[in-house]
């Protein structure tokens, strides 16, 4: 895959009329040596050390300045650059005295909420130079990091004031990124091992603003701020690019990816499940990205054996859905909720509709049986199946259009008491979709997704069927959008989890945390994690930051 080319991240599972952009990127700036002289980049990343990414031409006219630790602030002339390592904009360091590098640039409407960035970097060489670079009185959300004796303390400013219980993300070198909620001064704390480039992200919601742009009204301003600086130790204007951070697969894990043919067609948000040595798939979102409508939904359910399997076959369809879960119980195969969508085609006003369907589907008799549906309808929703018991987790409510009513209950089904219909559990405390669920030692888990606020979550939660308790569990590792999307299975006992960058985890022994088990050749989300014909898993289909896909992978492990 070429990660030069526009990344059209999917956002699927009910997005609506106003489908959010799901960036799991953000503005950073930094100094890199090109043709051994230094330079400033401004660039559009996951991570610090992401330069390689698409450059969005909504932040193409992004002005880059410096400024001196007094305020005073020089535009820097930049020019596009778009090589095989680094995309963005770059231009010359500029004035020597000048200790801050900044920018800050509307994106657009991400949501029913406007979108607006703020990056920054400091160029000191010792803790006296990044203490003094002073504060940016141009930025609207602000880090100001200060050094002493290898601690370093990060206050997070908005509008100039420190800003309390503000969600901040922490990149050191090749390490998993470090979480972090900011104290009532607006601090957070932290002794890095080492030297080098650290990168740091905070987020707040501007909740009281609204407004309109490009014709489309907005409720709110989201804001990212980024900030970059290089600890003593570490050439503040480096001599090579800065290298990338590798993600380290288990070393005994193998990629294949033409195990069994690829989909008829590129499809994400679908439902899809192994059962009995066949894969099922349901639905799902087709066409461009963001574009909502009911030609946009696949109308096919399909199977093809994994032993073997050459081609696709055809199955009764119901009812066009996407954001939908499949899954299996005694042979046949169950799908719950989803999303319609009534408007022909992305012309006309959205018309977006969860639904409360409960269906199963008898490979036996070929034929679907309406069960008794969900309490409400739901969609962008996940679900797992524990012994005799279908539970359900996340989603929201879309009646015609955004925003959608978040599903505060999880439920569950019993298959041998079907008379009760589905029943609620205790309150989980969160209220989060387009999440995964998966099962470990006889308990549900419900894994990242995108919270009440629209904002992207690594969190996972816990449900004991015999305690009747939530408990939170090992967040998924990553930053960002890092678990949105993503997709788990247990396999022989061992609870899996691929997020959209193609990083496959497993929960350790003692479920206090997650392990790196393998990596996919196409990163992606909003696809499906299977078990594969002869061991491993499968990730099917989903989103990539090329477009949809229809490709099929299989990781092998050992």
């Amino acid at each position: 895959m070429n990660w030069r080319q526009i990344c059209a991240t999917f956002c699927s599972l009910a997005v609506a009329a106003a489908a959010l952009q799901c960036e799991a990127h953000f503005l950073w700036i930094k100094t890199v040596a090109v043709d051994g002289q230094h330079r400033v980049l401004l660039f559009f990343g996951e991570s610090p050390t992401d330069e390689a990414y698409h450059f969005p031409d909504k932040l193409a006219k992004t002005k880059l300045w410096s400024r001196t630790a007094d305020g005073k602030q020089t535009e820097i002339a930049t020019k596009k650059i778009d090589t095989d390592d680094r995309v963005g904009l770059i231009g010359p360091l500029g004035d020597a005295t000048s200790p801050v590098l900044q920018a800050s640039q509307q994106y657009g409407i991400y949501g029913t909420s406007l979108l607006a960035y703020d990056a920054k970097h400091i160029r000191g060489t010792t803790p006296d130079e990044i203490n003094a670079a002073g504060t940016s009185k141009e930025l609207a959300l602000e880090i100001v990091p200060k050094v002493n004796d290898g601690d370093v303390e990060l206050t997070v400013l908005w509008n100039g004031k420190p800003l309390p219980d503000a969600d901040v993300t922490i990149f050191c070198g090749d390490r998993d990124p470090l979480e972090r909620k900011t104290d009532n001064d607006g601090r957070v704390s932290l002794k890095p091992e080492g030297s080098g480039l650290v990168g740091v992200l905070a987020n707040t919601m501007e909740k009281g603003k609204s407004g309109e742009l490009g014709g489309k009204p907005y409720k709110g301003v989201l804001h990212y701020s980024s900030l970059t600086f290089r600890l003593p130790g570490a050439d503040v204007e480096p001599k090579t690019k800065d290298s990338p951070v590798t993600e380290k697969a288990a070393p005994a894990a193998n990629t294949d990816a033409a195990v069994l043919p690829s989909l008829p067609e590129p499809v994400a948000s679908f439902g899809g499940v192994v059962s009995d040595g066949w894969l099922y798939v349901y639905g799902g979102h087709m066409g461009e990205e963001h574009e909502h409508s009911a030609a946009n939904l696949s109308k096919h359910f399909r199977r093809i054996q994994l032993e073997g399997g050459k081609q696709w076959q055809e199955l009764p369809m119901q009812t066009p859905l996407q954001g939908l879960p499949l899954v299996a119980h005694g042979g046949k195969i169950y799908r719950i909720g989803g999303l319609s969508i009534r408007n022909p085609t992305a012309k006309e006003t959205a018309d977006l509709h969860s639904v409360a369907e409960f269906a199963e589907y008898d490979p036996a008799t070929n034929k679907w049986t309406a069960l008794a549906p969900l309490p409400a309808a739901r969609s962008s929703l996940n679900a797992t199946v524990i012994g005799d018991k279908l539970y359900v987790v996340g989603g929201w409510l879309l009646d015609g259009k955004a925003p959608g009513t978040w599903e505060p209950d999880a439920l569950v089904y019993d298959f041998t008491k079907p008379q009760r219909g589905w029943q609620k559990l205790p309150l989980p405390g969160f209220k989060r979709r387009a999440l995964a669920a998966g099962h470990w030692k006889g308990k549900l888990f419900a894994i990242g997704g995108l919270d009440k606020v629209a904002s992207p979550s690594t969190r996972v939660d816990i449900f004991d069927p015999h305690s009747g308790k939530w408990a939170q569990g090992p967040n998924l590792p990553g930053a960002g959008m890092a678990g949105f999307g993503a997709s788990a299975w247990n396999l022989n006992g061992n609870l899996y989890v691929c997020d959209l960058r193609g990083i496959l985890y497993r929960l350790n022994a003692s479920g206090t945390a997650w392990k790196k088990a393998g990596k996919v050749v196409t990163p992606r989300f909003f696809h499906q994690l299977v078990p594969a014909p002869q061991g491993g898993l499968m990730v099917v289909g989903g989103a990539s930051r090329d477009g949809h896909l229809a490709t099929i992978e299989t990781v092998r492990m050992d």
